[in-house]
């Protein structure tokens, strides 16, 4: 066999060993929270956040909150809505609002702004298939995690693992849930979190808002 045979061979045999190797769902939610989160401080996360939230039949809402993962405390302000959470003890509920209320907002903020890291929470359904699909404009791979009540799918970027984007179904036959773009960072820490995120229904396509980071100190 010739040298230049050879190469081809072997270019060849090399080419269909690495399409046949599976990609591991758990590699690649780890090579995304090494993006999102290189030092590992999600866990002792202790910053506050400025918030806008745009709202298509308005009004703007401007928001604060202090999220402190070493100690469980959650704050949130915002008009006629502030809210205080140490662990699962309330300490200030809305007027209106029962305690699991306050609860659902607290983990709805943890959930949110921990991804792609509270993949890793013990109990998650994290699927080790892993697809590949356009999302926009970006090629990534796919996970899907079956919780419960609902089924989501994260979208990371094949070329650097960012976190593009994630979608849930309520109702998975009828495709009919909520489909999430991110756009843009913000350094907090070492952490790199979404600056915006932007909210549509499907299978509709109906805008919902878009929820911008301000600042986080």
């Amino acid at each position: 066999m010739t040298r230049i045979a050879l190469i081809v061979f072997l270019t060849s045999f090399l080419h269909i060993i690495g399409n046949g190797q599976a990609i591991n769902a758990s590699d690649v939610l780890e090579k995304s929270i090494k993006y999102h989160d290189p030092k590992g401080e999600w866990g002792s996360f202790n910053f506050q956040m400025e918030f806008l939230s745009e709202r298509p039949n308005g009004p703007d809402r401007n928001s604060m909150v202090i999220i402190n993962n070493n100690t469980g405390y959650f704050k949130l302000e915002e008009s006629k809505n502030n809210m205080v959470i140490t662990l699962d003890n309330c300490q200030q509920i809305p007027e209106g609002k029962t305690c699991d209320q306050v609860k659902r907002t607290r983990n709805y903020y943890l959930y949110l702004w921990g991804l792609p890291m509270k993949l890793k929470d013990e109990g998650t359904p994290l699927e080790g298939t892993v697809g590949e699909e356009r999302f926009d404009q970006y090629d990534c791979y796919v996970l899907r995690v079956p919780y419960e009540q609902d089924v989501w799918y994260f979208y990371i970027d094949k070329s650097d693992y960012r976190l593009r984007g994630y979608m849930f179904y309520k109702d998975e036959p009828a495709k009919k849930g909520e489909v999430i773009y991110l756009k843009e960072e913000e350094k907090v820490g070492s952490m790199i979190l979404p600056k915006v995120r932007s909210w549509y229904t499907t299978p509709d396509n109906k805008f919902l808002g878009t929820d911008i980071l301000k600042s986080a100190k």
